[in-house]
């Protein structure tokens, strides 16, 4: 596939065990091609068998053309207590290169969303963003999204190995 304007034909499903090898290597594209991060993959592999396992805190979705895997997305929810519902964070965004600007990712974004919405009722759709990613800010912006206010901070915890 190449890019432009046309929509390509697509399926839109929830991720299965079976999608763990390429969201796998999914996930580590984005990571390279984000942030030149090289990323574990046997590490990278437990973690999406993990977020497979805990649905419904864990959900991804894939868009498939021709019967093959071209994009993905998974979203994780949070219980936000000051507004008595979830909230919904999107993660892991990506859409095979060739495949990019022909609106996979807006597509599969509204069907995951529709899906949420029917399970979950949730209040708000949250993401964050490498700060220095022009491109996915721009187009998360296109979509409806906006600075929320919020700086993404973290402390390193010492994390499980299984």
């Amino acid at each position: 596939m190449q890019g432009g304007s046309a929509a390509v034909e697509l399926q839109f499903r929830r991720a299965e065990e079976r999608d763990a090898g390429i969201l796998t290597e999914f996930n580590c594209r984005l990571a390279w091609e984000t942030e030149k991060r090289q990323l574990d993959r046997e590490l990278v592999l437990a973690g999406v068998r993990g977020g497979l396992a805990r649905c419904p805190e864990v959900r991804y979705f894939v868009a498939e053309s021709s019967g093959a895997v071209i994009g993905q997305l998974m979203l994780t929810r949070e219980w936000s207590d000051w507004r008595n519902g979830w909230m919904i964070w999107l993660q892991s965004v990506y859409v095979q290169e060739g495949c990019r600007r022909q609106k996979v990712f807006q597509r599969l974004l509204a069907y995951a969303i529709t899906i949420v919405q029917a399970e979950d009722r949730p209040v708000c759709l949250r993401l964050y963003v490498e700060r220095h990613n022009e491109a996915a800010q721009a187009c998360y912006q296109s979509l409806g999204f906006r600075d929320a206010g919020y700086a993404v901070m973290e402390q390193p915890l010492t994390a499980a190995t299984e």
